[in-house]
């Protein structure tokens, strides 16, 4: 019981940290890319460190693409998106960043043709967010920034996506 309302708290406070962190980076950004990438991977570990301490029964796999999905997504691709809120609009940058919800079918086409449904839907979308970048007055750099964040996102949750296939949610390791 105590571990499933410590998953419940830590949620809620990454949910609310999500919600305000772009804003609040905004107004006290440092020159420092370094004190960016740095604060990212302190982040990310000590929120592994509460998940470390409920044991869960992971194999080698599920740990390898676990670590690449916080590595690509929570360091680096927040690292990239927090640097392309210096050169683009904040709101701009969101909605392009958020693109990885987009990106990640086109992804798993190399996986499984059955993706290939929403390359078209996919297409558009990335038109629209094309056209979305060029209403702000941000820079170029800023939005292709963003748009990195977007792609390390998506190979994040590709990771993440491999490390069910070492796992299962009921706690049985699978291979």
């Amino acid at each position: 019981m105590l571990a499933y309302m410590l998953g419940i708290v830590l949620a809620v406070a990454a949910s609310l940290t999500w919600a305000v962190s772009p804003i609040l980076y905004r107004v006290g950004a440092t020159d420092s890319a370094l004190d960016d990438l740095i604060s990212n991977s302190l982040g990310a570990f000590v929120l592994a460190v509460p998940f470390i301490l409920l044991k869960p029964p992971l194999n080698y796999g599920a740990w390898l693409y676990g670590t690449l999905f916080a590595v690509l997504g929570p360091v680096f691709g927040t690292y990239v998106f927090l640097i392309s809120l210096r050169y683009a609009d904040v709101g701009i940058a969101n909605v392009i960043s958020y693109a990885y919800v987009v990106l990640l079918p086109i992804i798993l086409l190399v996986i499984s043709p059955s993706y290939l449904a929403y390359t078209w839907p996919a297409v558009l979308i990335m038109i629209g967010l094309y056209l979305i970048m060029g209403s702000g007055k941000g820079t170029l750099y800023g939005y292709l920034m963003a748009l990195l964040s977007a792609i390390l996102y998506a190979f994040s949750f590709l990771a993440l996506y491999r490390a069910y296939e070492y796992t299962n949610p009921w706690g049985h390791n699978i291979r």
